[in-house]
């Protein structure tokens, strides 16, 4: 018997593990988890199914297990359908982030740069799959910025380089350039001013933040051992 409630507690525990934790956030926002509405905090452990909703002038950003950074834009839903991080057997991991509208950027981590086949995202127009990346996207448009995605859509099957975008909603099976149109665009759903005209306390601690995460990624690249990554969150 008491192996048995082991067991249960074992599995509970794996079961609603912390998957990953708050780095960033503003605005109105809420983690749905199962029947509950949570406000959100810096630290505050994110956990598998989670559902995040993000309302106008809005964003978070959630740094997970193996250093994958997601940054969830104004009037946006992602729902984290599944999400395991075996840092001693990295084959068992594998993610799957479904973002139901709005805009999002990923900087892939651990997962996505050793077994990058078991790292995906979705939206309502489109699957991509990384090569070890960043990634903006919306709705309409996926760019990369890093790396290299493949971009499965209705329309079209579609590999994408550093500074492509394509639209998801088209035929058009040739990469776009990305220019400064697009990254607004998509920048502007993340809720993030690239130019930075507001010296406002809230601006100079998410730019900490954000270099931080972008010498995580540098270091992460040049080292090669997949142990740390990041976001720039304003860089393109």
């Amino acid at each position: 018997m008491k192996y048995l409630l082991f067991i249960v507690f074992l599995f509970s525990n794996i079961a609603f593990a912390a998957i990953g934790t708050i780095s960033s956030f503003k605005g109105s926002v809420e983690i749905q988890r199962e029947s509950q509405i949570i406000r959100p905090s810096l630290g505050l452990n994110i956990e598998k199914n989670d559902t995040i909703h993000t309302k106008n002038n809005s964003n978070i950003i959630i740094k997970f297990n193996d250093n994958t950074i997601i940054t969830v834009g104004k009037n946006s839903t992602l729902i984290i359908e599944e999400y395991i991080y075996d840092s001693n057997n990295t084959i068992n991991s594998k993610t799957n982030f479904n973002f139901l509208k709005g805009t999002f950027k990923s900087v892939t981590g651990i997962i996505g740069k050793i077994h990058p086949e078991k790292f995906k995202l979705r939206t309502k127009t489109a699957n991509i799959g990384i090569r070890g990346t960043i990634i903006i996207a919306n709705q309409e448009i996926v760019a990369c910025t890093l790396g290299e995605i493949e971009v499965l859509t209705k329309q079209k099957k579609i590999t994408l380089l550093e500074k492509q975008y394509t639209k998801t909603l088209d035929k058009v099976e040739i990469p776009l350039t990305l220019d400064d149109e697009i990254i607004n665009i998509l920048y502007d759903g993340l809720a993030i001013d690239i130019y930075r005209k507001e010296q406002t306390e809230e601006n100079k601690k998410l730019i900490l933040l954000e270099n931080t995460l972008k010498n995580a990624v540098s270091e992460m690249k040049t080292t090669g051992d997949g142990k740390s990554g990041g976001d720039n969150g304003a860089g393109h």
